[in-house]
């Protein structure tokens, strides 16, 4: 047989395993389970000082899907109001939409501050 006629056997690629998997670079985490409602629910920290924080949470929230409630917090540092924490509490009805949300806005700027989102996690006791 002709050298072009020959079968040649390729080693198989075997997908790599659970322990050792590499997950692509755009690939989605796994989804975190959804709350009680059946939403996901976001953490946005180090939000700005504006007036009306359920208007910018779902103003910013919003293009990215169906949002299915806001809940906009303070964490007050004594009595000087300069110092608050703004944070808040965005839930998505998708989750495909909750990590598109995270992975467009965290890190982004808003009124010179850098925005923290990420899926809220369990309060460690």
């Amino acid at each position: 047989k002709q050298w072009y006629q020959r079968r040649v056997r390729a080693p198989m690629a075997y997908p790599p395993s659970a322990a050792g998997a590499t997950p692509h670079p755009n690939a989605a985490p796994p989804a975190p389970a959804p709350s009680p409602n059946g939403s996901y629910c976001l953490y946005v920290a180090n939000l700005p000082e504006t007036s009306c924080k359920n208007c910018l949470l779902y103003q910013l929230f919003a293009p990215f899907g169906a949002v299915a409630s806001v809940k906009p917090m303070n964490n007050v540092n004594g009595l000087n109001h300069a110092d608050d924490h703004w944070f808040g509490f965005v839930n998505f009805k998708n989750y495909n939409d909750a990590y598109a949300a995270i992975h467009a806005m965290n890190g982004s700027t808003l009124n010179g501050r850098s925005l923290k989102v990420d899926f809220k996690s369990e309060k460690k006791k």
